[in-house]
């Protein structure tokens, strides 16, 4: 699969393109503040990897949160108009599960990245498999956590850091194809939200 993939959850902009389900370059900046203006750019440079995008790639894999909600809703944006003007399918990556693919670990863990304040999202896994929903929960609180802690924070000393990136978001997207790509209404793919106490997938086409 020639697929083109996206990770803005974070401060991380990341933009990859693989070619056979094979990584063939990947653009990455940590400026928090300038996803509108990178994203662009870096696909600009990123489309070089293919002759002719229309007929080379075959969709987009995107991740979509948890996250920063301002920049999940800026590359989904910019992804859906895309693959609206291409005609490409897009895979949604939840952004957690992405990180997974990347840590070797066939027992109980958790995967934690930053949220706002004293706050992180986190999601249990066992292997591969997450046995839990995302949530949120107080950063003061993850010391009470017994299993190996993974992910991306600044904020929790006692971390095995995972960086994202559109590498992972890539991968992810290759290896769970057949359950992820669907003949979605694009307006059905939209940035998972986590509030305080629930997990949910926010349909904010209301407010294009």
């Amino acid at each position: 699969m020639n697929l083109i993939a996206i990770e803005c959850s974070t401060n991380i902009c990341s933009v990859a393109s693989f070619k056979d389900d094979c990584l063939i370059n990947v653009i990455e900046s940590d400026n928090a503040l300038s996803h509108s203006k990178n994203l662009p750019l870096m696909f600009k440079s990123i489309i070089s990897d293919f002759n002719n995008l229309k007929e080379d790639i075959d969709c987009f894999a995107i991740s979509i949160g948890p996250g920063s909600f301002t920049s999940l809703r800026i590359s989904l944006s910019f992804v859906k108009g895309l693959a609206f003007g291409l005609k490409k399918r897009i895979i949604p990556v939840p952004t957690i599960e992405s990180l997974a693919t990347s840590i070797n670990n066939n027992s109980k863990y958790h995967i934690i990245i930053d949220s706002y304040r004293d706050k992180c999202f986190i999601q249990e896994f066992d292997g591969l498999k997450y046995v839990s929903e995302p949530s949120i929960r107080l950063i003061s609180d993850i010391g009470e956590i017994k299993s190996d802690i993974y992910g991306y924070s600044d904020a929790i000393s006692k971390i095995n850091q995972v960086t994202p990136s559109a590498i992972l978001v890539g991968q992810y997207a290759i290896n769970n194809e057949s359950n992820l790509i669907k003949n979605y209404n694009m307006d059905d793919i939209n940035p998972i939200y986590l509030s305080d106490t629930e997990y949910v997938k926010i349909d904010d086409t209301g407010s294009k």
